[in-house]
């Protein structure tokens, strides 16, 4: 095996690693605003689903293994969605889609600050409050984003 040849191979296999690993903050185009915003709606009917049916599992008498079992399922499945809310807020709005200086840009990210607390608070919790809460302030941040970005 030629040294000379293997090196190069392996740094490019690492930068397409790296770089597959960070698509999203790749300026690419690829992934839409719309999309985007279906996706924390979809995540939170997730989480939604999940509490509901994490509470009818914990109000049954005597459950049994495969309930306990369901049980950290669904735990798993609401807390696994309010993190990729979290990370999708992070790592495509606040740190690519909002911009300082932007109009209307400290509303923008208080509600995005909103968002990422109340899928905090959903993950913490079964209570349907934080959820409803959380859907509120994602129609509310949606409605001024899409409102403002689509209209320039």
């Amino acid at each position: 095996m030629n040294i000379t040849r293997t090196i190069p191979l392996l740094l490019g296999l690492l930068v397409s690693a790296v770089s597959l690993n960070a698509h999203c903050q790749v300026p690419c185009g690829i992934y839409g605003d719309e999309l985007k915003f279906g996706e924390l709606e979809q995540h939170i009917e997730t989480i939604e689903k999940s509490g509901k049916i994490i509470r009818e599992l914990s109000a049954k008498d005597g459950l049994s293994a495969q309930d306990h079992q369901q049980l950290i399922r669904w735990t798993n499945n609401k807390e696994t969605h309010a993190q990729k809310i979290i990370d999708e807020v992070a790592n495509y709005f606040l740190a690519q889609r909002i911009k300082p200086g932007a109009e209307h840009y400290e509303e923008k990210v208080e509600l995005l600050h909103h968002i990422i607390v109340l899928s905090m608070k959903s993950k913490q919790s079964v209570n349907v409050d934080p959820v409803k809460k959380l859907a509120g302030k994602v129609a509310a941040f949606k409605g001024i984003y899409l409102d403002h970005t689509h209209t320039h």
